[in-house]
């Protein structure tokens, strides 16, 4: 039982000695990151290189430089404003790349290398390139906030608490009384801790990506104006509770938030 206290507690100092290990870029909120630059980039690379073995690419040649033209822009003025303002760090590991995939699906990713994708479904939505720039600023924010690195952190951290809490409870009530500790846990840390958590991320990546846009010349009123064109023919409103995605409403209510609070870049 001491030993496992005693391990609870190195953990908890872990986790609260890394919390001061990276700030995000724009925002400046510190964040827990337990993994190498290295290493989330290899990890990445892997994951991109096998979806792009199968992923088929766009042959809409128009729509693919539209992308291109974009994503470059926004790389050139995202890259110079960081380095202009000695924040360099966010970009180690970074290259850049823009993938264009034939599907209907209406969505879009960045790996946190910097691999970006977009769905043709999307660009029904993103049929400028303001409304581009909306959604790609909003997957390169994510790579630039090293979120992937901070999901992975957290993720590890929950589960060795879990692990040694599980153990202490089972060597107290038994095994009955872990196996039900085990399921409300999974289900408890989800819904109280990493998924909020990830909606958190959802609001920094449309704060930043609308920063993004800014400094690369592009209307950020095109960002709330964006997620109101997402909205239009839904018939009913999801609840964010078990999503990682806020609500489209409070998405849009928070855009139009920053950018009456936006400051000069």
């Amino acid at each position: 039982m001491r030993k496992l206290v005693k391990i609870m507690a190195a953990v908890a100092v872990v986790a609260l000695l890394a919390a001061s290990c990276g700030v995000v870029s724009f925002t400046g909120r510190k964040q827990m990151l337990l993994f190498s630059d290295s290493e989330i980039m290899a990890l990445s690379d892997q994951s991109y290189s096998e979806f792009a073995k199968t992923a088929p690419v766009s042959s809409d040649a128009a729509a693919t430089r539209m992308l291109k033209g974009v994503g470059e822009k926004m790389v050139y003025a995202l890259e110079s404003y960081l380095k202009s303002h000695g924040q360099s760090s966010a970009l180690s590991g970074l290259k850049w790349e823009f993938m264009l995939v034939n599907s209907s699906e209406v969505n879009a990713f960045c790996m946190p290398s910097g691999k970006i994708v977009f769905y043709e479904g999307i660009l029904k939505y993103a049929d400028t390139p303001d409304y581009i720039a909306v959604v790609m600023g909003h997957e390169m924010a994510h790579a630039i906030a090293k979120h992937g690195n901070e999901r992975m952190s957290q993720q590890s951290v929950m589960n060795l608490l879990g692990s040694a809490a599980s153990e202490v409870i089972g060597a107290k009530k038994g095994a009955a009384a872990q196996s039900l500790f085990n399921l409300g846990f999974g289900i408890g840390s989800q819904a109280g801790v990493l998924l909020p958590y990830s909606r958190k991320h959802e609001y920094e990546a449309d704060k930043i990506g609308m920063y993004i846009m800014d400094i690369a010349g592009y209307d950020v009123n095109a960002a709330p104006a964006f997620w109101e064109k997402m909205i239009e023919g839904k018939t009913s409103a999801k609840s964010d509770f078990f999503s990682t995605h806020p609500s489209d409403e409070k998405r849009i209510a928070a855009l139009k938030e920053a950018i009456k609070t936006k400051p000069e870049l």
